[in-house]
């Protein structure tokens, strides 16, 4: 299985036909979407995922002026019960896919994406023998190894909780492959990079973890100001 996630900024707007065309060219069988919004560009976007097979959608909110998430896949989507999580539903969306419990993040900036870290350290300490899979935009990182010219601002790193969730069995796909790597995932006005868009697999799905790869066409071509999170799975 191939997941793909990518924070569309702010909806996408006049944007949208050149993230679409980022986002098929992966040929991913998931999408993992924050900062959509239901408006004529993401009515654009998602006739156009359809088209292209990515017929079960789910959206975490309804909203035109408001960044939530949205989840396209190839394969059968259903809903997990929002239970699970008891963090705003539009910053964590669960959902099943193809045998994997699949969260979609999108956290907020700051002290505001506590109650979220906690959530997910919560369900996560329920999850080790089943496959489940953490990905978005986590707003968040490795003080040092995870910024361009450290530190990253602690008041935003949340690094603790990011260690926590390893030390429950979770594997951050990416840095698992690419234990010296340096790549940056946004950067701020001051061009400092930061690798804020992760994935965690549980301990369950790591073994089927192949690769993990960041497409930052996207980010320098101006669709986004992200770079994308390419993410694949054995079968």
């Amino acid at each position: 299985m191939r997941l793909l996630t990518l924070n569309l900024r702010h909806g996408g707007g006049r944007r949208m036909p050149a993230l679409l065309a980022h986002l098929l060219r992966h040929e991913a069988d998931v999408l993992v979407l924050s900062e959509h919004r239901h408006n004529a560009a993401s009515a654009l976007l998602r006739e156009g995922l359809a088209a292209a097979g990515y017929g079960a959608q789910a959206a975490s909110h309804d909203g035109p002026r408001q960044n939530h998430l949205l989840v396209a896949s190839r394969l059968p989507l259903a809903p997990a019960p929002q239970r699970l999580l008891r963090g705003d539903r539009m910053r964590l969306l669960p959902l099943r896919v193809g045998g994997l419990l699949l969260v979609a993040v999108h956290l907020p900036n700051l002290k505001a994406k506590l109650p979220h870290w906690r959530a997910l350290l919560a369900l996560a300490g329920r999850l080790a023998a089943e496959p489940a899979l953490y990905m978005g935009d986590f707003n968040s990182g490795h003080h040092t190894r995870d910024v361009q010219r450290p530190p990253f601002p602690f008041s935003a790193s949340y690094e603790e909780y990011m260690g926590a969730l390893e030390a429950r069995g979770w594997v951050d796909a990416w840095r698992h492959l690419h234990p010296r790597g340096r790549q940056y995932t946004w950067y701020s006005h001051r061009q400092r990079g930061f690798r804020i868009d992760h994935a965690f697999l549980s301990p369950a799905c790591a073994p089927a973890l192949r690769r993990a790869a960041f497409d930052h066409t996207v980010r320098e071509s101006g669709a986004s100001d992200h770079s994308a999170l390419l993410v694949e799975l054995a079968p």
